[in-house]
């Protein structure tokens, strides 16, 4: 018996997208790195809508996602380590609050933490 994807366990879309708008949520609250998404040039409903297809692109292998390439979304930010730590709290936050288990978090962290130098540009 073949096991789920990631995605399918995540939901699919609807799962996926329930996740991105906790994450964004959360990080417009957080204390750390909230000013950088209130002051952000994008939307809040914009950044739901593209997070959400750049994990659906990602984890599911359908190419929905048509924005910047992860180092150009980032360039000039100078986005620190302990910004992208706030930001991987938060998202795992979200995945808890979808009721999603400490597999699912595991891989999802591993798969963000992974792309660290696209994030910090170095």
């Amino acid at each position: 018996m073949e096991t789920p994807s990631l995605y399918e366990r995540m939901g699919g879309r609807e799962g996926v997208r329930a996740v991105t708008e906790k994450a964004v949520a959360n990080h417009f609250d957080n204390a750390l790195i909230g000013t950088r998404f209130s002051h952000a040039k994008m939307s809040r409903e914009d950044m739901v809508n593209s997070a959400t297809e750049f994990f659906c692109t990602g984890l599911s292998g359908v190419e929905t996602y048509e924005g910047k390439p992860m180092p150009d979304a980032h360039a000039g930010m100078n986005i620190t380590a302990d910004e992208l730590i706030a930001a991987l709290d938060d998202i795992m936050d979200a995945m808890k609050a979808q009721g999603l288990g400490d597999q699912e978090q595991a891989e999802v962290l591993k798969i963000l933490y992974d792309m660290k130098p696209e994030i910090l540009g170095k």
